[in-house]
């Protein structure tokens, strides 16, 4: 496939360097699983004519974050910061210059326009463009379940936040139905929406259980005459 050409210079732009023999994969394995979800879903959605470009469609799920590369190496965030907030218009357009930049030499020329087209498009919830639709979707679909829960833990631990918090965030969403405003406007295809229902599930399922650790709850409800006393959360 013409994409496996592109795998490796993609892994070279997104595995960022901290130092001499530090690397830090956050994003390319974020971008490579994008990747992956995308040409799954393109095999489940039924689209109203025609399929994918799915040389096209891993191409621009590759690059769709590579515009925060170029912020870090303009110093505009530090690494944990990577991924800690929705990508913006402006990352979308330098990931799709980078895009043309990396794979015209490697790509036919209305490949490369049509993936930079689905890039700048993925965050545009009236497009029609279906490359660019099932980039938004498998991009979502990677933001919930219990990676959901690993992107909040690399952001409180860099910010020197209690693991409460975490829980305390995650209660706080559901009782503000955060959640299902983002499962109704978060994804065009209702595959993926379901398939999301079932991530948050296990999200919340692992809160349940981090939760019963953090305060002992299992080893309080076996000591006697303390059945049904809540142990307050720490700050």
């Amino acid at each position: 496939m013409q994409i496996e050409r592109l795998i490796p210079i993609a892994r070279e732009l997104l595995v960022i360097s901290l130092d001499d023999t530090t690397r830090e994969l956050w994003l390319w394995e974020h971008a490579e699983r994008v990747m992956h979800l995308a040409e799954m879903l393109a095999g489940l959605v039924q689209p109203e004519s025609g399929g994918p470009d799915l040389t096209a469609l891993a191409a621009a799920a590759l690059f769709h974050d590579a515009g925060w590369v170029v912020e870090y190496q303009q110093g505009r965030w530090k690494p944990w910061q990577i991924l800690s907030r929705p990508t913006t218009d402006v990352q979308r357009e330098l990931g799709a210059a980078l895009l043309q930049e990396h794979a015209g030499p490697l790509l036919p020329g209305v490949t490369v326009r049509l993936a930079a087209d689905a890039i700048r498009q993925s965050g545009n919830r009236a497009t029609r463009l279906l490359e660019a639709r099932l980039v938004c979707d498998a991009e979502a679909l990677d933001e919930v379940g219990t990676l959901y829960v690993l992107r909040q833990f690399r952001q409180y631990q860099a910010e020197g936040r209690p693991l409460q918090q975490l829980v305390s965030s995650w209660q706080r969403q559901k009782e503000y139905r955060y959640w299902d405003f983002r499962l109704r406007d978060g994804f065009r295809f209702e595959v993926t929406r379901a398939l999301a229902r079932q991530r948050l599930e296990a999200v919340d399922a692992f809160m349940t259980a981090l939760a019963r650790d953090l305060h002992g709850t299992d080893v309080r409800e076996l000591q006697p005459g303390t059945a049904g006393i809540a142990t307050p959360p720490s700050a």
